[in-house]
């Protein structure tokens, strides 16, 4: 114990670059954005009783609209303590509502948004430094917050969303024949109804197949033991982000393989992000000319340098030596003084809202803007709103009295003392290594339910003991603790017994127009059995897994028809006061071991009729048969 409270000691006082974790939240957060944009769109579908026809209880786009916010400013680094709780509530409230469909990523999302909350996540490329510059900035003096943060920062959401997972999968694959026998990546692959792509040229090598397996396997196993070391980190990193990458083109949970993409780039190594953003003093492209005893000016010039991360724009003082500068040499000094001016390489001079374009030609980001810019009426308008900020603009000079400088008082929390021996900086890393230690404590606790560690107690005889069935009663009360809360849980991902054996049908929905008998299939599952663009991610875990699964439960099948046909219809028009559509069922074999071209064989297998659905006067009736016997 002693060893693990060192390292993490060691890891805390240690400072590195922050930058690295300014570019995990920007992509974590864009990721999260495109679930939480998902589920906006669905969410009728998700959180209504019957979709538009029996409303939920509230209305859930405040709520959806509220996380989506929060999110949005965290991608910015604005207030970012602040949202980053908002972000954890609003995961908390609307994930654990969302029911039956609900996928593994969900718990990925609840650790990592409550770990965000501890970490400094807008230390770099944040509006929230942007604040700090210009609050204590001015004429004379220009500040410049640290970039650094712990390296325990960075280790903390791998360790929460990455490290804990696989160790805990791995207890739970060590129970699972596909696994065991190497064919734990070809047998999901292998399915119609789970893979948005065709890759039967891999599938068919059965080599490249067991390779995948058993890496996967040894990968996580280890994972937990190697990635805060150097020496292992890249091999983790490359190992880590192809397996995800191979899920983002396999299988059809994009949100999902993207979220531990994005956790990975926290084991790209400090030096790399340095290098990318290095500022290129050789590369500028445009000379900015501002007034440096004008307050708004220079604060322009911080705004703009802040934005401009490779260092494109030159900045220049209009108290320069006019010999100096030949390009602007017949513009009077007071017309500088005056307005905003430019000098691009080829020697083009610009001012007013014009130089602003040009700066925002500059940084690629904001490159759209300056193509708005430009667009006849908002130029025009943009023109005099700068004329008026220009005319209204303070003019007074920097004195000694007014440019007092006043940086702010940074605590230094080594040295201050809570007790004779015990300072902030101390506690802050008690609060971070009981963290950790109670997180490792609740998933091995979980880990210890696991199906591996049952067929060993039931090996020496202590399964059916009292104390077992008192220890299962209590793992099952803190998972419904740790699940919803932290996203600590026991990952059954693909496993025989769960997700494959009796698989042995895929259903799909038609819609019959009944007036010109035309058919059309809902985007569930297309003609080849694959999902189609509404089976995706949340969507995927009900069709695949809810509504049909290795044993239909028709009263399950019944009402995910009923709520995927009434979201379609209204969506599409289409009036549920008479509406028929039609059941397909496409029987397919379930794989006892590799076969090759096994998914296009089941892909070539026939629809035969499964029944129908009818909606009459917004009211549904199922006449769908038994699809278990057929």
């Amino acid at each position: 114990m002693s060893f693990i409270s060192n390292f993490l000691k060691k890891s805390y006082d240690k400072e590195i670059d922050g930058t690295g974790l300014a570019v995990f939240r920007i992509a974590y957060s864009l990721i999260l954005l495109c679930e939480i944009a998902q589920m906006f769109y669905f969410r009728h579908l998700i959180f209504d009783k019957i979709p538009y026809l029996e409303l939920a209880e509230i209305n859930f786009a405040i709520p959806i609209g509220i996380w989506f916010l929060s999110v949005f400013f965290i991608l910015f680094g604005a207030f970012t303590r602040f949202f980053s709780i908002v972000n954890y509530m609003m995961s908390l409230i609307l994930i654990g509502s969302i029911g039956s469909y609900e996928y593994h990523v969900f718990y990925a999302y609840m650790g990592v948004n409550f770990i965000l909350i501890f970490l400094p996540i807008s230390q770099c490329f944040s509006i929230d430094r942007l604040l700090q510059k210009l609050k204590y900035s001015n004429t004379t003096f220009q500040y410049n917050p640290s970039k650094k943060v712990k390296q325990l920062h960075y280790f903390l959401p791998v360790f929460v969303a990455i490290g804990l997972v696989y160790f805990d999968s791995i207890f739970v694959k060590l129970t699972a024949n596909s696994w065991l026998q190497g064919l734990g990546m070809w047998m999901p692959s292998s399915f119609p109804m789970m893979v948005h792509n065709n890759f039967t040229f891999v599938l068919n090598n059965k080599m490249i197949m067991l390779f995948l397996g058993y890496l996967t396997l040894i990968f996580e196993a280890l994972f937990i033991f190697l990635f805060f070391r150097k020496k292992y980190r890249i091999v983790l990193l490359i190992i880590g982000i192809g397996l995800h990458l191979g899920i983002l083109i396999t299988f059809p949970i994009p949100w999902f393989a993207l979220t531990f993409i994005s956790l990975y780039l926290l084991l790209v190594p400090v030096s790399f992000w340095q290098k990318v953003f290095k500022p290129n003093n050789g590369n500028k492209t445009l000379k900015f000319y501002y007034d440096s005893e004008c307050p708004l000016c220079v604060r322009t010039k911080i705004i703009i340098s802040h934005f401009d991360f490779f260092n494109k724009i030159e900045f220049k003082t209009v108290q320069f030596d006019a010999s100096e500068e030949a390009s602007l040499k017949d513009i009077d000094r007071n017309t500088l003084l005056d307005d905003i001016h430019s000098v691009n390489l080829k020697g083009t001079v610009f001012s007013g809202v014009d130089t602003y374009i040009e700066v925002l030609k500059r940084i690629f980001y904001l490159y759209p803007i300056s193509l708005l810019l430009r667009i006849p009426g908002i130029y025009h308008l943009a023109k005099k709103v700068y004329a008026y900020v220009a005319l209204n603009r303070t003019n007074e000079r920097c004195t000694e009295e007014n440019c007092g400088y006043n940086p702010p008082e940074i605590p230094n929390d080594s040295k201050i003392k809570l007790l004779q021996n015990y300072t902030v900086n101390d506690l802050k890393f008690s609060l971070f290594k009981w963290l950790i230690y109670s997180l490792s404590f609740a998933q091995l606790i979980i880990i210890l339910n696991s199906p591996i560690c049952n067929k060993l107690y039931a090996s020496i005889g202590f399964k059916n003991s009292k104390i077992h069935s008192y220890f299962s009663v209590f793992n099952n009360n803190l998972i419904s603790i740790t699940k919803p809360l932290l996203g600590l849980t026991s990952h059954n991902v693909f496993i025989d017994d769960i997700h494959y054996k009796g698989y042995s049908h895929i259903i799909a929905v038609l819609y019959k127009n009944e007036v010109t008998k035309e058919e059309f299939w809902l985007p569930l599952i297309d003609k080849n059995g694959q999902p189609s663009y509404y089976n995706y991610g949340t969507n995927w875990r009900k069709v695949s897994f809810s509504m049909n699964n290795p044993n239909i439960d028709l009263k399950v099948l019944d009402s995910g028809v009923r709520d995927f046909t009434a979201f379609w219809a209204i969506k599409n028009g289409i009036d549920l006061k008479n509406a028929t559509f039609l059941i397909k069922v496409k029987k397919i074999d379930a794989p006892k071991g590799w076969e090759k071209d096994f998914l296009n064989k089941q892909i070539a297998k026939p629809w035969i009729d499964g029944g129908f659905v009818q909606w009459k006067d917004n009211q549904f009736s199922s006449q769908i048969k038994d699809i278990e016997s057929l």
